[in-house]
């Protein structure tokens, strides 16, 4: 039978690996001694690249997905939110502006992330709970922890033990996801390969 949709997630979960590594190699950068302001140049169009991707494929997800249950809701409230606070950070450095109030903002984002990955791993939601758990969680944590980098790169005087940290956050959340994301991909190649579009 011909399937009329794909399933997004896979390529998306790879999106949020990109973007928390990225992000990551900017803050060892900065732990490792290079000028902030250099930093923060480099980073300022990937970064904004991959929020416009975030942003946009996870609206898409949210509303088209075809599949019966609250996976969208899961899966997607956040991932936009993702996107949104990417571009946010992007536009901050174009216009040289504090990150401390979009840090702000992560903070209280990551407390409702880990929410969210806390109440799909209760409710024995995906086939890999522990590992979604995981990815929500560190990406929480990451984002509680930017509040407080944020004070160290508006100031220019860097924390370096926590910008060691925020680093490794991003990194487990980023391979979390690329896990989940690589252990998907055979079977939804496989499952849709019947894949006909509707149009």
């Amino acid at each position: 039978m011909a399937i009329t949709y794909t399933d997004p997630l896979t390529a998306q979960l790879f999106g949020i690996t990109g973007s928390t590594i990225l992000v990551a190699y900017a803050m060892l950068r900065m732990a490792m001694g290079q000028d902030i302001k250099t930093v923060l140049k480099g980073l300022y169009a990937p970064l904004l690249a991959m929020g416009v991707y975030v942003f946009f494929s996870g609206l898409y997800g949210y509303f088209i997905w075809p599949l019966p249950g609250s996976y969208d809701i899961l899966f997607y409230d956040m991932y936009a939110v993702l996107g949104v606070g990417l571009i946010a950070i992007a536009l901050c450095i174009k216009h040289d502006t504090k990150l401390e109030y979009i840090g702000f903002l992560a903070l209280i984002y990551g407390v409702i992330t880990i929410f969210y990955g806390y109440s799909g791993y209760s409710l024995g939601m995906t086939k890999e709970p522990a590992g979604m758990f995981a990815l929500y969680a560190l990406v929480g944590l990451s984002s509680i922890v930017f509040y407080f980098v944020s004070f160290g790169i508006d100031s220019g005087k860097v924390n370096k033990p926590l910008l060691y940290i925020e680093a490794l956050l991003l990194i487990l959340g980023g391979l979390a996801a690329a896990y989940i994301a690589g252990s998907a991909v055979p079977s939804h190649l496989k499952m849709f390969g019947q894949y006909v579009p509707f149009i």
